[in-house]
């Protein structure tokens, strides 16, 4: 091979399935040409981002048929009206959908070859295997690509707490557990539509590994308050994770070359425990682990002034299954006393002391008047 296909493609490359295809095959371009500009004419680097559309859905098309609606591909867990981040904000839609268009939209996957071939478009891409393609996302390289800021920080324990030292989540280290033996390819792949992430029921659930079995309820706390019947019922976060990433007051924008960029004020770890604001079958809990969001009332500024006047539809902290899971935590390391009574780990008035009024009034519904 010419020097600069060997650096790309890999010789273990061409005796795959796609390996025996013509490149033109996916990738466009002029068979009979003179130079390598008129070769590349019409050349398509990244043949699957339309998905249905794309050059992959004939061999797949029962993936590639359903994978618009996953929320890898579209923003709605952002953008829906009903149980949204940003719309359910919103006062002015149209300079909030295009601050939407032109900033959030960047961060999901720019088709198939995002997660089976090569680096994710948005963390600057490149081949993983030269050109070979894998059937499972590579945690690392593929998954922790895009969420690196908070699951990638707590799952691997490489974030950093005032208050307390991380570990990596017992999934990750020992447990080796990568990113799709939870996210399976059934979620992955879409066919279903939802508002919220959480709503889709192939969504990974504590329960599909550790059922509440009579070896569970042996256990004094999951008996006290991880059934059903319990007077007080915890989602297992509230107890089993550690500190998570939180961020605050993200802002949207184009540079003077109309590219888009994106800053954000802070970022800390910490834990929260909030009421269940939005009780319902999934989340029957009457305790949940909650997260600040980085949408703040002046985010969208850049496109029009004021556009989030609606900043108290929805909490800012929200529903939370952070990825730093352990057994023993800092509000379960000296029992009952570790978490009852401590108000620092629960959301309360002085967690909102300083933000503006549509802020505590969007958490009305989370935030304790009243330390268990």
């Amino acid at each position: 091979m010419e020097a600069d296909l060997g650096a790309l493609v890999s010789i273990a490359f061409f005796d795959t399935t796609h390996g025996k295809m013509d490149c033109r095959d996916c990738h466009g371009g002029e068979k009979f040409a003179a130079t390598r500009a008129e070769a590349h004419e019409g050349m398509e680097p990244r043949p699957s981002a339309t998905y249905a559309e794309s050059v992959c859905a004939p061999c797949h098309n029962e993936m590639t048929s359903t994978f618009a609606t996953n929320m890898h591909a579209d923003t709605a867990g952002c953008s829906s009206p009903t149980d949204a981040l940003v719309l359910a904000r919103s006062t002015n839609d149209e300079a909030v959908i295009q601050g939407l268009d032109n900033n959030c939209s960047t961060c999901h996957v720019s088709g198939c070859g995002d997660c089976h071939v090569s680096r994710p478009q948005f963390n600057d891409g490149g081949l993983v295997q030269g050109h070979v393609f894998y059937a499972e996302p590579n945690s690392s390289l593929n998954c922790m690509g895009c969420h690196g800021s908070r699951i990638q920080k707590e799952y691997t324990g490489a974030g950093e707490s005032e208050k307390t030292v991380l570990k990596a989540d017992v999934h990750w280290s020992p447990g080796g557990m990568q990113c799709v033996d939870c996210h399976t390819v059934e979620w992955m792949h879409g066919g279903e539509e939802y508002d919220n992430r959480y709503d889709s029921p192939a969504a990974p659930k504590c329960v599909d590994c550790h059922p509440a079995d009579d070896t569970f309820l042996a256990i004094g706390m999951h008996s006290k308050h991880a059934t059903p019947e319990s007077n007080t019922y915890l989602q297992c976060q509230v107890c089993h994770a550690q500190d998570y990433n939180n961020c605050t007051a993200c802002h949207v924008a184009l540079d003077e070359n109309d590219l888009p960029f994106y800053e954000t004020e802070s970022s800390e770890f910490d834990f929260n425990i909030g009421r269940n604001y939005a009780q319902d079958d999934s989340r029957p809990w009457d305790y949940i682990v909650v997260r600040h969001v980085p949408v703040a009332e002046s985010t969208f500024d850049f496109y029009g002034e004021d556009a989030l006047g609606n900043y108290d539809a929805v909490p800012t902290w929200k529903y939370a299954t952070p990825h730093s899971i352990q057994r023993v935590t800092r509000q379960t390391q000296d029992g009952c006393s570790s978490c009852h009574g401590n108000r620092d780990i629960f959301l309360t008035e002085d967690d909102l002391a300083g933000l503006s009024d549509l802020e505590r009034a969007a958490n009305k519904d989370v935030v304790l008047t009243e330390v268990p």
